[in-house]
């Protein structure tokens, strides 16, 4: 059994090289076989690091969707304005390409039929990105920046279903700009927050 510390070290190197092999070829396309290639090692040596591949699969997703959150917490933590913070957490959210990081996350989607111990991962996302917009709008409303039309979740949510949305069209082959979906996602915050919101 090795250390502790190279055990981890060892499961961190296979994530990545997951990730390697997932953002050329798609999570369908992933398999232990190339991993083991990515990473050098055998197919035997994936599975002893993690307890099937699956687990492997899950963790390198979950590994992608933190980061991604991370980034826009950071965002957030960083910009004291309201309307600034909200402007840059839309363009956080609607890239202007569709990272491999962000094709996996929406790639895995499709896994939660038959992989139900996904849904907590992806609940947890949407609702975190929620929290989000919804401590902003809070903060622009207590200043009087913001007036909102609605209830502050429902905005807040809103706005997360739009980059959602918006963030699919690239992969299903619509591709109008992200310049364009940002621009749409914050003209409805603007409405919704009566207050004028435009891209930094």
């Amino acid at each position: 059994m090795p250390a502790p510390h190279k055990h981890s070290a060892r499961r961190a190197e296979l994530i990545s090289a997951t990730r390697r092999v997932a953002g050329r070829s798609g999570l369908n396309a992933t398999n232990v076989r190339a991993v083991a290639a990515e990473a050098s090692v055998s197919a035997g040596s994936v599975l002893y690091y993690f307890s099937s591949f699956d687990d492997l699969m899950y963790a390198t997703v979950e590994g992608v969707l933190e980061e991604m959150y991370e980034h826009r917490r950071v965002i957030a933590e960083q910009e004291p304005d309201p309307i600034r913070r909200l402007a840059k957490l839309v363009e956080a959210g609607v890239p202007d390409e569709i990272s491999d990081h962000l094709r996996m996350a929406y790639e895995s989607i499709p896994l939660l039929r038959e992989q139900p111990q996904y849904r907590p991962l992806h609940r947890s996302i949407v609702e975190r990105q929620v929290s989000l917009y919804r401590s902003t709008i809070e903060i622009g409303a207590a200043l009087g920046v913001f007036r909102p039309a609605a209830e502050l979740t429902v905005i807040a949510r809103n706005i997360v279903a739009l980059e959602d949305a918006y963030d699919l069209y690239p992969l299903i082959g619509l591709e109008h700009g992200a310049t364009t979906y940002r621009a749409n996602i914050l003209s409805y915050a603007s409405l919704a927050l009566g207050c004028e919101i435009t891209a930094e």
